[in-house]
């Protein structure tokens, strides 16, 4: 494809530009670096708002800094040091494909092999009708084919946790497309993968990863275990609690908002090793020193070195020369002038990344403990890179055809990675939806995002400021975008899939009630209503349908705006009850159709009436069905 070849002469040419020219290990100036990073940070802390930060760099002669920046609690106030531990995320993910690869190297296991041939029977994937199994390299290239879910995923309260096995076990999310053919980023298939490690090791998996990884690796501190009680830990089967030493140098998640800063709850990961990992600066430093020399991994006794070099070839990529996943670390090269590998992690008030530069020889983690400070994560590494190492080499030129581009790609996506079955369905596709928006130069914007993407010819658009490229194909009809870090692609969708048609329908539901009660207030109230079965009926499905829409508004409100309240409090009590009352209104709905075509037909109604009627069942039953279209009709869950 001759886009596929555009976008491999880009990252080519911005690999192997002279701005960056591939050169020995960078020694990074200690003083000056501290410098630089006092001054980026500072002056972020005070402009965005986000409470504290957490930063490691290293570079092949060691640890170059390891600090923490800012408050990691309120009451009392404590500062954020460098071994403070912050939440990782998805970090968390990279522990278990050096687990796994720990177990390759054993002979225990194949990358090749079926995960149902190292599973227990009651975690077992079904086919669900597809030929090829899911094998365990497809779990670390997200590529297994499984539809999201994030029903479960988060607690804030240590009582709603659940072992491992009985979450994977109760959660299992469908499989939607055949194993090996796209990834899609899926937090069921990493901790599946951690579970197969456990289960195959013998070990449980909090256990696993200290004695095998983290300890070995000299990250003293880092764990995958959480500060409940120990009781809380007896009586639910879960792994023992993080010991109190290491709890009080837990930080606090923040939120700001008017003027001051909210601390919230530990966040708790039901996926405990795609996502709970806590780490400080010092842990993480430790950790990227032996990420960037094998030499260092095999000393450790973690990895043979030809083992810890095998992990950074790519295994997977949705598109050509895009998005590489290398053995479960994601390809951070493109766009940035030089090969790169690592890692983000997103929980919902602390975020992370670890990027890895090995032939310059400099890992870079940061992580802050509040949303507002993850422009710092996007920015920060790019600038200290550029300041020390090279900056990234001038974006391509513009394509001659620059307006056509955009127009041609414009228009409402959706991510691939939603759900496709149960009740969530609706709330994953709102929040997965975002537009793309083409500017009068050519220039697009994705989402509510203001960074320019600016066309370089052939569906390929280059971020205006980090350089990361997108890749847009048409794929069996439809329009297809491709991200840079390869997991999350997206599809460009119709009007009857956008919320847009949704709200509309709602609306003219809504004024076909209102006027069909209305109307028949008023016959009732001049003696003309004469008890009609089919009106009667009507009547009935209609105060159903106020019924179901009062519960969804009440349920669905808090969880538009804010993914974080979705996902603590999801699904709650309103929202099944909605669910419910909806088909109930949708069962009224047809038996209001069935009284107005069966022996209890109306007889002598002048066609005004007829028209208002007929026309109230067709608005009702349409919005029924694309109701259940998105899973709302009945409350499904797991």
């Amino acid at each position: 494809m001759r886009a596929a070849r555009l976008l491999l002469l880009v990252a080519l040419g911005l690999a192997a530009a002279p701005a960056c020219a591939r050169a020995e290990a960078v020694t990074l100036d200690r003083a000056k670096l501290a410098s630089f990073v006092d001054g980026a940070v500072l002056q972020a802390l005070d402009f965005r708002h986000f409470a504290g930060l957490s930063i490691a760099v290293v570079d092949r002669d060691g640890v170059a800094l390891a600090r923490g920046y800012g408050i990691a609690g309120l009451n009392p106030r404590r500062p954020a040091r460098a071994d403070t531990l912050f939440r990782v995320g998805s970090i968390s993910k990279t522990v278990v494909w050096i687990a796994v690869m720990q177990l390759v190297e054993q002979g225990k296991i194949s990358l090749d092999d079926p995960i149902n041939d190292h599973l227990p029977p009651a975690l077992r994937i079904p086919d669900e009708g597809f030929r090829e199994p899911i094998r365990i390299r497809h779990l670390m290239t997200h590529s297994a084919g499984f539809e999201d879910t994030f029903e479960g995923l988060f607690s804030d309260d240590p009582a709603r946790l659940v072992p491992l096995d009985d979450y994977l076990r109760t959660h299992r999310p469908h499989r939607v497309r055949e194993a090996g053919t796209l990834a899609v980023y899926s937090n069921y298939g990493a901790a599946l993968a951690g579970a197969l490690v456990a289960h195959v090791a013998g070990e449980a998996w909090a256990d696993y990863a200290e004695r095998h990884v983290l300890r070995p690796l000299g990250m003293a501190t880092a764990t995958y275990r959480g500060p409940y009680p120990a009781e809380l830990a007896r009586a639910r089967g879960l792994p023992d609690p993080m010991p109190a030493e290491l709890a009080a140098k837990l930080t606090d998640g923040f939120s700001w908002s008017n003027g001051a800063y909210r601390a919230h709850p530990f966040e708790y990961v039901n996926t405990l090793p795609a996502g709970e990992l806590s780490a400080s600066a010092d842990d993480m430093a430790a950790y990227m020193r032996a990420l960037l020399d094998p030499d260092l991994m095999e000393k450790s006794g973690v990895l043979r070195k030809e083992t810890a070099l095998e992990m950074r070839k790519p295994m997977f990529a949705n598109y050509p020369g895009l998005g590489q996943i290398f053995h479960g670390f994601m390809d951070y090269s493109i766009g940035r002038g030089r090969p790169a590998f690592g890692h983000g992690g997103a929980l919902t008030y602390q975020y992370a990344t670890m990027q890895i530069y090995p032939e310059d020889g400099i890992g870079i983690f940061l992580a802050v403990n509040t949303p507002n400070g993850r422009p710092v994560l996007n920015n920060l590494p790019g600038s200290l890179l550029g300041e020390f190492v090279g900056r990234a080499p001038p974006i391509p030129p513009r394509a001659a055809d620059a307006v056509a581009e955009a127009q041609r790609v414009a228009g409402p996506y959706r991510s691939l990675r939603t759900a496709y079955h149960r009740s969530e369905r609706a709330l994953l596709d709102y929040h997965a939806t975002f537009k793309v928006t083409a500017l009068r130069n050519g220039d697009i914007t994705i989402g509510p995002s203001p960074y320019h993407f600016i066309p370089v010819g052939e569906g390929v658009f280059v971020h205006a400021e980090s350089h990361a490229p997108v890749v847009f194909r048409e794929v069996n009809g439809t329009m297809r975008v491709y991200d840079t870090e390869g997991t999350e692609p997206a599809e460009r969708i119709g009007i009857f899939e956008q919320t847009g048609f949704l709200v509309l329908l709602a609306a003219l539901a809504g004024l076909a009630v209102l006027v069909t009660l209305g109307a028949d207030a008023w016959r009732a109230l001049r003696g003309r209503h004469g008890g009609n079965r089919a009106a009667l009926a009507l009547d009935g499905a209609c105060l159903v349908w106020i019924a179901a829409g009062l519960l969804f508004y009440f349920a669905v409100t808090p969880w538009l705006d804010s993914e974080e309240v979705v996902v603590f409090t999801y699904p709650g009590r309103l929202f099944p009850a909605a669910c419910w009352t909806i088909l109930a209104a949708c069962l009224m709905t047809l038996l209001a159709a069935a009284a107005s075509l069966g022996p209890w037909r109306p007889r002598g109604w002048r066609w005004p009436r007829w028209f208002r009627h007929a026309a109230a069942l067709l608005v009702l039953a349409a919005f029924g069905l694309t109701l259940y279209d998105r899973g709302l009709v009945g409350y499904s869950g797991f």
